[in-house]
């Protein structure tokens, strides 16, 4: 799984070569879908075929399938950037992490959801380990 990032200097072109990819995005703060949500655009790739991640957007991608995928990102700058949301969002103080949460995360489980994010861009899901028998 590619985690949830963004690149704030670039655009992003992303080609599945083989194999299949799943992509989520959501395009910019304020654009609400039908339900007064955040717009997220949900895509499945198989082989030679593309999606384009918007600069700035939020989005992430993941292979659903035991199988290995190869796909390749192409990006409009030889510098865009790269930001690591949930990691980065948690490196903020406690009160700030506390209050962008409403309140509904309580000071004393920050050390446990730090403790549990991936740090890497990529990582393994323990339950596609598991569903693969890996």
């Amino acid at each position: 799984m590619a985690s949830l990032h963004i690149h704030p200097r670039s655009a992003e072109i992303f080609v599945v070569l083989s194999g299949r990819v799943v992509t989520e995005m959501i395009p910019e703060a304020g654009v609400l879908g039908a339900d007064g949500r955040p717009r997220t655009i949900r895509t499945e790739l198989a082989a030679n075929q593309t999606t384009i991640f918007p600069q700035g957007s939020f989005h992430a991608q993941y292979n659903p399938d035991c199988a290995p995928a190869l796909a390749v990102a192409a990006f409009s700058s030889d510098d865009p950037g790269a930001a690591l949301v949930v990691p980065q969002a948690f490196e903020q103080t406690d009160d700030f992490v506390v209050n962008s949460f409403g309140g509904v995360i309580s000071a004393a489980d920050l050390a446990r959801f730090r403790a549990a994010i991936p740090q890497g861009a990529i990582f393994d899901v323990e339950a596609c380990r598991k569903k693969c028998g890996l």
